[in-house]
């Protein structure tokens, strides 16, 4: 067995948790997930084939790890699941909420609670006041197991860390559990992304060393040091506010070819050794000058050499996911026209690395939001909490 299938599900499940299935099935699944996450719909639509052909088999347990910052709606579809839960109507609520994906606003949420004949006034209550208790516990019994994003899915109470298709979890049941599922099974193949921008590219857990390690046309501390700013920028915004800028990495004359000063340049005239992207000061300068429109244009040796910068944009030759704006396109072309790499953030709070015109990673930094507000006890945090989600 491989060694990322060894981490263990704390606690097990038990009493606590939301089940449906045979109490006494030899295989457990259970998911963390988030109601507005296409990836945890894909794993739910997975498990309840699996369930429903292998029902004396298979039973099917859901705890809550809701991203924030990247599903504005996800937590309050867990509440709605939570107090739907309260007057026996979970798993009605539960299906409700994947298969209206796209309809998760309270006023949504309301309406699925009118009728599936619940009491809605206690739900619009529930949602005006802070998440309740059970939400956050789930959200930290998901860290102490090591999940890093809301495709997590535990075979009795195993994590399991292979690709989100269901031959390979079945193969996988069979593995750990000595359970063969027989029949034809059929679901349309998950492609794991966190945002429908991301097509049919996967998503994985890995660090910004990781990314950086591999070849690009920059110096990779360098581009670690741009990546780990970009991603604190999306982590923390400003002053409250979500934040949207964009970096470009080398070939910093040809950059400054393609682009023009939206207002006079912040940066002009102070000294080049003042000016290093890994220097605190100049770190704390971009976050606030990031508020700015444009974007930050910084040498092959790390010097920011410009702020609040235009880039020329043409779609020309760029490969760009549907859903992405103007910013990202401009990363886009900039990255194609010139040697250079871009960064952008998204007000949204995911990062994306382009280069040659192509996003070529895209970042997910939700540990940290999470243990950011509050989710996760000193002593309870887990190893790994640099990591972020990859989508690649």
């Amino acid at each position: 067995m491989s060694e990322d299938m060894k981490t263990k599900l704390l606690p097990p499940v038990g009493e606590r948790d939301h089940i449906r299935g045979a109490p006494k099935a030899p295989v457990t699944l259970l998911q963390y997930g988030d109601y507005e996450c296409p990836v945890s719909r894909q794993v739910y639509q997975i498990i309840e084939k699996l369930r429903k052909s292998a029902e004396d088999s298979v039973r099917y347990a859901y705890r809550h790890f809701p991203l924030n910052k990247v599903h504005q709606h996800a937590e309050h579809a867990a509440v709605a699941a939570e107090v739907a839960g309260d007057q026996g109507k979970y798993w009605e609520m539960h299906n409700l909420l994947f298969q209206n994906q796209n309809h998760l606003k309270d006023e949504d949420l309301i309406r699925y609670a009118k009728a599936l004949q619940l009491d809605s006034e206690h739900l619009a209550e529930a949602l005006g006041e802070p998440p309740l208790a059970r939400v956050r516990e789930d959200q930290r019994f998901g860290l102490k197991s090591g999940v890093g994003s809301t495709s997590n899915l535990f075979i009795n109470e195993t994590r399991y860390a292979g690709e989100m298709e269901l031959e390979q979890i079945v193969q996988a049941i069979k593995e750990l559990t000595d359970v063969a599922i027989e029949g034809e099974i059929s679901i349309p193949s998950l492609r794991a992304a966190e945002s429908s921008s991301a097509g049919n590219q996967k998503a994985r857990r890995t660090t910004i060393a990781e990314i950086c390690a591999q070849q690009t046309e920059v110096n990779s501390e360098l581009l670690k040091s741009v990546l780990t700013l970009a991603v604190e920028i999306a982590r923390e915004g400003r002053e409250g506010r979500k934040i949207g800028t964009l970096f470009t990495i080398g070939d910093a004359d040809a950059v400054m070819d393609n682009s023009r000063a939206l207002v006079m340049d912040p940066l002009l005239g102070h000294p080049d050794e003042k000016k290093h992207i890994d220097l605190p000061n100049m770190r704390e300068t971009v976050k606030e000058l990031a508020q700015l429109d444009g974007g930050f244009v910084v040498t092959a040796k790390g010097v920011v050499r410009s702020a609040a910068r235009y880039f020329d944009t043409s779609s020309k030759g760029v490969e760009l996911p549907l859903g992405l704006g103007s910013r990202h396109m401009a990363g886009a072309s900039v990255s194609l026209r010139t040697n250079a790499v871009a960064v952008v953030i998204s007000e949204s709070s995911m990062v994306r690395l382009f280069e040659g015109g192509k996003v070529r990673t895209e970042i997910v930094p939700e540990l940290w939001m999470l243990r950011n507000y509050g989710l996760v006890p000193p002593d309870e945090e887990p190893d790994g909490l640099d990591e972020v989600a990859v989508i690649e």
